[in-house]
């Protein structure tokens, strides 16, 4: 579940994002700092991250069959050594050759997606800057908060429309709404909450520097009981 959500779907969001900036005239060079720290991560750290997220997912997925409360923390470095190691390994299309080098930055207020790319003839680095968080009714928000070419801010609106377009392709059932002028991308959760014994709640979403915290439930339930509240399952 959490493979699907916090990293699938991040990765089809930059991926589609960074390529609606490749006419972008106005690009620099500069590149976000936060960004060229995590590239210089030891390829054996990297290599190590992307084992211990491996592990972590595979924990995550067996508590949640169990009834009771679940959290697992993510943390930037092993999502930057699944990027590095995995991601080519087990999806080696996924990223067009224009696009290279993903990572994430993760701050207590935001996400920060970047990669490399050629823009305008200039190797810039492109960052998406997203919040994410849990809604009233239990569903996953992205939020989008800002898209940078180098320091200098992209123009969203047709990149969304790309980005709807691209998500619809690929099957993920996302609805779409604003806060603040800001586009925000929801999963719902019946993308986890599949089992028909069970609820899957997906309680809070916080982040820290460097750290992003998960937790929720798992709750038995009769059959009988989803079908007569057919809500929970919207």
């Amino acid at each position: 579940m959490i493979k699907r959500i916090v990293l699938l779907v991040l990765l089809v969001a930059i991926t589609v994002l960074l390529l609606g900036t490749g006419g972008a005239y106005w690009a620099v060079s500069s590149a976000e700092p936060r960004y060229v720290a995590a590239l210089e991560q030891p390829p054996e750290m990297l290599e190590e991250s992307s084992r211990q997220l491996e592990s972590r997912i595979t924990t995550l997925s067996s508590d949640l069959q169990s009834e009771g409360n679940w959290q697992t923390v993510v943390s930037a470095d092993e999502l930057n050594g699944w990027l590095a190691y995995k991601l080519p390994e087990s999806f080696p299309e996924l990223l067009p050759k224009e696009i290279r080098d993903p990572r994430v930055v993760i701050t207590p207020s935001e996400v920060v997606l970047a990669a490399r790319s050629e823009v305008a003839g200039i190797d810039t680095v492109v960052s998406v800057i997203v919040e994410p968080y849990v809604t009233e009714e239990g569903d996953l928000a992205i939020e989008l908060r800002q898209v940078l070419a180098g320091a200098l801010p992209v123009p969203t609106k047709d990149i969304i429309d790309r980005l709807r377009r691209a998500t619809a392709r690929a099957g993920l059932k996302l609805r779409w709404t604003q806060n603040g002028g800001n586009t925000v991308m929801i999963i719902g959760r019946e993308m986890w909450d599949t089992e028909d014994t069970q609820h899957r709640v997906l309680e809070a979403l916080e982040l820290a520097d460097g750290e992003m915290f998960l937790s929720g439930k798992t709750e038995e339930v009769e059959v009988e009981e989803r079908t007569q509240n057919p809500s929970d399952d919207t």
